[in-house]
C-alpha cells in the first residue's frame, strides 16, 4: 500500500472560516469554484441561503502549497460539477426518492474487509490505489483504494461508484455529514451495492490527531465505522464547535462501538502506535491540495463540505449513469 514518508504539515489550529480570498492564483480558483458549486446547490434546494451556509461547511486549515496544475483542474472540475449538478437536480428532484436511474449494475462483492493471519485488520492503510499516485486530475480515480483489506471501508469492493473522503473527528462539519446524511447514503446507495465508501485521515494536531489515532485502534479490531458513528454521535451531543474528546471519552466510544480488546484499544491510544499512520495520511491528502474537511471524491468529481444531502445524491447518480454508458 502507498504510504507517505513526508513530514505532517504545521496544522495545530483549525480555522471554520470559508476558503481566504487572498493567496495565489490557483488556490483563489479553487475558492471560487466552492462559491459557484454552494450557489449552485442552493437552486437545487430553491434556497438561496444554502449558497451563504455551504461556505461554511468546510473546516478549514492551512497547507502547504500543491502543484498548480492539480489547483486549475479541481477549479475547472467543480465548475462542470456544479452545473451537471444543477441539471441532475432539477431532472430528479429534490428528496431523493429515485435511485439510480441509470440503471447500473450493482457490486456482489460485501466479503472486506479481510483480516490478516493474525485476526487483525491493516489499520496502517494509507494513500491511494496500491501501486499509483495522484500528481494531477488525470490520476484522481486512483485516490479509490478498492482493497479488499482496508478496514476503512464500507460497501461492495466492485461497487461501481467509490466515494473517497477526507475526515477528522474533531471537525464539527463532518460530524453534521455523518449523522445527517451519510445514514441515508448508507441505507440507499451502500447497502443496495451501488455505492463504495473509503475514509482517509486528513487531522490537525492535538486533539484531532489523538481521535484519529483511535479511529485506527478500532479499525485494527474491525470496528471502524461502528466507532465512526460513535465519535460523532458523541461530538454533535456536546454542540457545536471542536468536542475535543479526552482519551476517557474514546474509551466510551469504542465501547459503544463494540470494540472487543477495550485494554489493548487504550494501550494503542496512550503509547502512538498509530500516529505514524495518521501523520502520513494526512501528509497524503495536503500533498493532493484537500484543503479542510469534510473533503469528498465521488467517482471523479471533487465534492467539498457538508453540503445538502441532495448534492451528494446528484453527483451519484451521474457517476452511476457513466457506470452504466461503460457496461455498454
Amino acid at each position: 500500500m502507498t504510504r507517505s514518508d513526508d513530514a505532517l504539515p504545521d496544522t495545530d489550529a483549525h480555522d471554520d472560516n470559508p476558503l481566504p480570498a487572498g493567496g495565489d492564483a490557483a488556490s483563489d480558483a479553487v475558492a471560487d469554484a466552492d462559491t459557484t458549486t454552494a450557489a449552485t446547490d442552493a437552486e437545487v434546494d430553491g434556497d438561496a441561503a444554502t449558497a451563504a451556509a455551504a461556505d461554511e461547511e468546510t473546516d478549514t486549515r492551512s497547507l502547504k502549497t500543491v502543484p498548480p496544475a492539480l489547483w486549475v483542474w479541481f477549479a475547472a472540475l467543480l465548475l462542470l460539477v456544479g452545473g451537471l449538478a444543477f441539471i441532475a437536480g432539477n431532472s430528479f428532484g429534490p428528496g431523493g426518492g429515485d435511485v439510480n436511474l441509470a440503471g447500473a449494475s450493482a457490486g456482489k462483492n460485501f466479503d472486506g474487509p479481510v483480516a490478516g493471519d493474525d485476526g487483525t485488520f491493516d489499520a496502517g492503510i494509507v494513500g491511494p490505489r496500491e501501486g499509483s499516485a495522484v500528481a494531477t486530475m488525470e490520476d484522481i480515480a486512483n485516490i479509490h483504494r478498492r482493497d479488499e483489506a482496508d478496514p476503512f471501508a464500507l460497501g461492495a469492493l466492485d461497487a461501481p461508484v467509490v466515494m473517497t473522503m477526507f475526515s477528522d473527528f474533531e471537525c464539527p462539519f463532518c460530524a453534521r455529514y455523518a449523522v445527517d446524511t451519510q445514514p441515508n447514503l448508507i441505507a440507499d446507495y451502500v447497502d443496495s451495492g451501488l455505492l463504495r465508501i473509503e475514509w482517509n485521515d486528513s487531522a490537525a494536531g492535538g486533539p484531532a490527531a489523538q481521535a484519529a489515532q483511535a479511529g485506527r485502534a478500532a479499525a485494527a479490531q474491525g470496528k471502524f465505522w461502528e466507532f465512526q458513528k460513535a465519535v460523532f454521535d458523541a461530538a454533535v451531543a456536546k454542540g457545536n464547535g471542536h468536542p475535543e474528546f479526552t482519551v476517557d471519552e474514546l474509551v466510551d466510544a469504542a465501547r459503544t462501538a463494540g470494540v472487543e480488546d477495550i485494554d489493548l484499544f487504550r494501550e494503542q491510544l496512550e503509547d502512538g502506535t498509530w500516529e505514524k499512520a495518521v501523520q502520513e495520511s494526512t501528509a497524503y491528502a495536503h500533498s493532493i491540495g484537500v484543503q479542510g474537511t469534510p473533503q469528498f471524491v465521488i467517482g471523479t468529481t471533487p465534492v467539498s463540505g457538508a453540503l445538502p444531502e441532495q448534492v451528494f445524491r446528484d453527483n451519484i447518480e451521474l457517476e452511476l449513469m457513466k457506470a452504466k454508458r461503460a457496461e455498454q
